[in-house]
């Protein structure tokens, strides 16, 4: 009688979560000394100083800066950072060795969770000091709300969150790219949809007037319900992420539901 050698069985460590905000602390530095991360951020304090301090573009670019500039850099390439980090253990085939450790997969993923706010809280301290610097130069016909402000800061968390899930769901090499390339067209055909533009991750709120630099005012809208429809977007990306390495579904599946009855609901209400 022949006999089949059984696979062996993959043991985990059982649940430590007071670990994960001490993951959570590793994970956002490595997520922000990450050299794509750094490049993003680089790009963005160039910006900022050329447009805020060098120049003197007009009002219409003033608001984008302060409001839209952080989705592009550092948002874009957080994408590929915070996959490049979700899946480092993957690409080092170092799962057999981390599974018996406290600390499971899905502890690592809350961490990494929690470490796509440091970008978010890094990136809004040179926008709000911006901000300061357009007011007291009187740079703006009509100034940004908290809500169009924050709205960067929280692309920024999403852009670090759909690169996590990606590197949970697709971890082969390039997906991150594929994705990254599909977020950018989708939002840019959506931004140009006058019907769908709020639907967008980086809504451009100052209409084009006759030039680029004359004011012609403030897409039609609410910034405020358009903020919460992003934070639903987020939440929604946790639960897609989270249900991959969750040892219980019904949290992330609950988390799903909520998240996504509040991206329709908040969605429905931003528009005028």
């Amino acid at each position: 009688m022949s006999t089949a050698a059984a696979a062996p069985r993959l043991v985990t460590a059982p649940p430590v979560r007071s670990l994960v905000p001490v993951l959570a602390r590793q994970e956002a530095r490595r997520l922000m000394l990450h050299p794509i991360t750094l490049i993003g951020f680089a790009l963005y304090l160039i910006i900022l100083l050329e447009s805020g301090v060098l120049s003197e573009d007009g009002p219409r670019a003033a608001f984008e800066t302060t409001t839209t500039l952080l989705t592009f850099f550092p948002g874009v390439l957080l994408i590929l950072s915070a996959n490049l980090v979700a899946t480092r253990d993957r690409r080092a085939d170092a799962d057999e060795l981390l599974a018996p450790l406290p600390g499971r997969a899905e502890e690592r993923f809350k961490a990494l969770a929690l470490a796509a706010l440091a970008p978010a809280g890094a990136a809004l301290v040179p926008a709000l000091a911006l901000h300061a610097s357009y007011l007291a130069d009187d740079r703006y016909v009509v100034a940004p709300t908290v809500w169009h402000l924050l709205a960067g800061p929280v692309t920024l968390v999403g852009a670090c969150l759909f690169g996590i899930l990606l590197g949970l769901w697709v971890p082969a090499r390039g997906a991150a790219v594929v994705g990254l390339v599909a977020m950018v067209v989708a939002n840019a055909w959506l931004d140009n949809q006058s019907s769908g533009q709020l639907l967008g991750l980086a809504t451009t709120w100052a209409a084009w007037g006759p030039t680029a630099d004359q004011w012609a005012g403030l897409v039609p809208g609410s910034a405020a319900w358009h903020l919460g429809y992003l934070v639903s977007l987020c939440a929604l990306a946790v639960a897609a992420a989270w249900v991959r390495v969750a040892d219980r579904r019904t949290p992330p599946v609950v988390l799903g539901l909520v998240a996504l009855t509040a991206a329709v609901l908040t969605g429905t209400m931003q528009w005028p």
